[in-house]
């Protein structure tokens, strides 16, 4: 039980940082809209999605790779086949829970910033004819801002909400058919509810995200709205309930079709789902509470997206 107490005492949301890491990903994982992606990539909500810690500052890293290959995709107006994908992600994010409430629950805020790696190689459909290219960018990426985060807690359940929005502040030029940048806002209201039982360990957690974006006005390219939902099962042990080992998978669906001159192939409509194991530890370094966290995750159902393996590593401390 004492264990269960300090979980929830600075229960760091260390998918806190993992929701910010979403958006950054140019051909990573997601979805079919503009790039093969949506600002809020799949599987980024987990363990402990619906809690919110105690006030606090919070600064995270994550690194993130994202691996997979997809028939076709459209960027730039251009079709991009037999594509294989690669991004690598480092991102630095911090959050602030304040002393505030709001409607009874905790307020908080945060921001990210990154550097991302990606790559691409396949046939791009050119009105010269097919070429093939193998193409690789890097650079300070879009960013992200939470300005409301809502957290909430009764006995066993928890639950929060907050407003993810997307800023494109990563470089983004037409002369170009990979960039950084999206050229594009997005904004990602969430909802997460987390069952946590202090006697057993168990955590049984999920997040809804639906994502709209605004149009690509370089490409004339709008990409329709999307539904993620995350789910993550897990069982603390340990002498303070310190680790947690369990699954993690998303659920995708796109629920309009792109439109605008840029979408060379349609509406394509896009659906995902992926599963695979999370483990994370809680630990402290002197007075500073730290928290580590590991996931993998593969496809095993997708049409009109990537479809790969994502793997991410999170560290958080509190201070």
């Amino acid at each position: 039980m004492r264990g269960m107490l300090v979980i929830l005492r600075w229960g760091v949301r260390s998918f806190r940082s993992a929701l910010c890491i979403a958006a950054l990903l140019l051909p990573a994982p997601a979805l079919a809209v503009e790039g093969g992606m949506s600002p809020y990539a799949k599987g980024f909500g987990g363990f402990m999605a619906g809690l919110v810690p105690p006030p606090g500052y919070y600064s995270s890293y994550i690194f993130y790779h994202f691996q997979g290959s997809a028939d076709a995709l459209p960027r730039n107006g251009i079709s991009e086949l037999n594509v294989g994908a690669h991004a690598d992600l480092d991102l630095y994010e911090g959050t602030w829970v304040t002393d505030y409430t709001i409607l009874g629950g905790r307020y908080g805020v945060s921001a990210a910033l990154d550097y991302l790696d990606t790559g691409l190689r396949g046939t791009l459909s050119l009105p010269a004819g097919a070429q093939q290219a193998k193409l690789h960018t890097g650079g300070l990426s879009d960013s992200l801002l939470s300005p409301i985060i809502l957290g909430w807690d009764s006995g066993n359940w928890h639950w929060n909400t907050d407003l993810l929005i997307y800023v494109p502040t990563g470089a983004y030029h037409t002369s170009q058919h990979l960039n950084v940048g999206k050229n594009i806002w997005g904004f990602m209201p969430q909802a997460g509810v987390t069952w946590l039982d202090p006697a057993s360990g168990w955590d049984v957690s999920g997040q809804l995200t639906y994502v709209t974006m605004t149009r690509n006005d370089a490409t004339d390219y709008q990409s329709g709205d999307i539904l993620h939902f995350d789910w993550g099962v897990g069982l603390h042990f340990g002498n303070d309930k310190e680790y947690e080992i369990g699954v993690n998978g998303s659920v995708m669906d796109q629920l309009g079709g792109d439109r605008g001159k840029g979408a060379v192939l349609g509406p394509f409509k896009a659906q995902s789902f992926g599963i695979g194991p999370a483990v994370s530890w809680r630990t402290n370094a002197g007075a500073v509470p730290f928290s580590f966290a590991a996931k993998w995750e593969t496809d095993f159902s997708s049409r009109n997206t990537l479809h790969g393996d994502v793997f991410m590593l999170t560290a958080t401390a509190m201070f």
